[in-house]
């Protein structure tokens, strides 16, 4: 006589990283469950590993071989994962072939054999692969019904928790009658992404359970399968969430100052602008100023890896190699060629819990987009990406490059800037035949910051914010109009230093020769002549010979 449980099913924690989260805690107790997908598609590494990390001597696995691949050839295979322990082949895992049952004597016979196993070992689990070649066997539905409702019911009753192992195709699984029997259904599937393949997880049943639902990528490596619960979005974000009015500096004193004193803790500020204008400079300058006051940081990027990034902070005296010595900083470098958002987004939260990070970089947006075909999942990527971090407290840059160096353009493209709290805008502009740089800040949610329009440039000290651009439209289109009076006020804004120091000066006298001029400068006399032959192309400076002395003249 069977008696009936007095207690509640429990869980079979799977042990595979990220599995048990979507399952709502493991596998119930005594189910039943189907693993399917295509060959190649990792049926049986998950089965395996379920088994090897839960089997014991006291709760056996018994692994029956149907019509698949031998157990001498799985074993085989099986010693390259580290979940396999080769102590427990033949004690806590124990392999069996029942091929030649199923063949030879029928699907009935095969109940039985398989319930005479489970009477002499007595295991806690099961995994039969493959079942699916049990069902090509029969050829009356009704004889396959009954045989999965007699081989589910057994198992239950002796307290067995069982793996089903089988390639079914999406019209099988709809149709096939022992789907509708089992308790769980968990599909693998490998599916083209790009020019390379990714590996899915879905659960399509897990009865009684409030599971997480959707495609979740998952990788097989030596350690074996580890899952990436798919990015969605949150709920309830800041319920109970205190919210601090602490300032971090950017490292930069005048853009601190632009920003009423720097970023506000726990937010996120896009640095948007064209190639080449200072974007991830920026992002530098705000890592390093953390772990110089020992806030540990991380920079992910996509397309610096870390030498070249390491050679460009070495060359404005910033050691990041000491840096990732000391523990303070982490660089995760990604080629976006094969980026998958759920995964990198899974790896990026982990690293920041690792090191207690409490500023991270993101360079660049584009190259997620452009790694990310689905829109609505790149949405979501960095949705759910950016708010994660501002929960955990750690205070963000993404950097986003704009397409068009000059004329109108587009902050972010899909509507992804309302998920940052701050834009900071760098933009190149066109003045008297030059190429400057210019700075703006754009939005900062919920604070005061400064509507000037400022030159910036970058020297040996990493970027310097100057004085304010005096022009009346334009600046931030890159092609600025000036009022009459910009070029009579002595300003030459629209200058670089040395140049415009040359100019205030060459305006206060009738002309001046090279030496002299090098005199009130400070400038030598070589670095003089190439600034005066660009002021001449750009007919500000004029020059003529007397007595074999060259002579300077400004124009205005």
């Amino acid at each position: 006589m069977i008696r009936p449980r007095t207690k509640p099913l429990g869980k079979l924690p799977t042990s595979i990283p990220g599995l048990d989260s979507i399952l709502a805690g493991g596998i119930p107790e005594l189910s039943i469950n189907i693993i399917t997908g295509p060959p190649g598609s990792g049926k049986t590494i998950f089965t395996q590993q379920i088994l090897y990390t839960n089997a014991t001597t006291e709760h056996k696995a018994l692994y029956l071989v149907t019509l698949s691949e031998p157990s001498v050839k799985l074993l085989h295979y099986l010693q390259k994962f580290d979940f396999f322990d080769p102590t427990k082949v033949g004690t806590a895992v124990i392999y069996l072939d029942i091929g030649e049952i199923i063949r030879e004597q029928g699907l009935k016979e095969a109940v039985a054999a398989i319930i005479n196993y489970v009477k002499e070992y007595r295991p806690a689990l099961i995994g039969i692969d493959s079942f699916k070649a049990i069902h090509d066997l029969a050829t009356d539905p009704v004889e396959v019904r009954k045989f999965g409702y007699d081989l589910s019911v057994r198992l239950t009753t002796w307290g067995v928790t069982a793996f089903l192992v089988g390639e079914y195709t999406d019209e099988e699984i709809k149709h096939q009658p022992i789907f509708a029997i089992a308790d769980g259904i968990i599909r693998l599937q490998n599916q083209p992404l790009g020019l390379h393949y990714q590996r899915y997880l879905d659960v399509l049943k897990l009865r009684g359970e409030n599971y997480f639902t959707g495609l979740h990528p998952f990788e097989i490596s030596q350690t074996g399968i580890e899952v990436y619960p798919r990015i969605k979005m949150l709920k309830n974000l800041w319920m109970n969430t205190q919210v601090s009015q602490q300032k971090l500096s950017t490292g930069i004193p005048e853009l601190d100052r632009m920003l009423d004193g720097g970023l506000q803790h726990s937010t996120a500020t896009m640095v948007a602008g064209g190639a080449g204008t200072g974007k991830t400079l920026m992002g530098l300058h705000f890592i390093v100023a953390g772990i110089l006051k020992g806030e540990p940081g991380v920079i992910v990027t996509f397309q610096e890896n870390p030498q070249q990034l390491k050679a460009i902070a070495l060359s404005l005296g910033w050691d990041l190699e000491a840096m990732e010595k000391q523990g303070m900083l982490v660089h995760m470098y990604d080629s976006p060629v094969e980026l998958q958002p759920d995964i990198h987004a899974a790896k990026v939260k982990a690293v920041v819990d690792r090191v207690k990070a409490r500023r991270i970089m993101l360079d660049s947006l584009k190259d997620i987009e452009i790694a990310t075909p689905n829109k609505v999942r790149y949405k979501d990527y960095i949705y759910s990406l950016v708010n994660q971090l501002k929960l955990q407290g750690v205070t963000t840059i993404v950097t986003n490059e704009i397409g068009e160096l000059f004329g109108p353009f587009q902050l972010s493209e899909h509507g992804v800037s309302f998920v940052v709290d701050n834009v900071i805008l760098l933009r190149y502009v066109e003045l008297s035949g030059r190429i400057g740089r210019a700075i703006n800040i754009m939005k900062v949610r919920g604070a005061p910051h400064s509507k000037e329009i400022r030159f910036f440039e970058i020297t040996s000290d990493g970027i310097s914010i100057n004085e304010v651009i005096e022009a009346q439209t334009g600046v931030l289109t890159g092609m600025p109009v000036f009022n009459n009076n910009y070029f009579n006020d002595n300003g030459f804004k629209e200058l670089l230093n040395p140049s415009r120091n040359i100019m205030k000066i060459l305006q206060g006298v009738e002309e001046m020769e090279i030496n002299e001029l090098a005199n009130r400068t400070g400038f030598t006399p070589q670095d003089l002549l190439h600034e005066l032959e660009n002021l001449k192309q750009q007919g500000m400076v004029i020059t003529w010979e007397h007595q074999k002395t060259t002579y300077y003249k400004a124009t205005i």
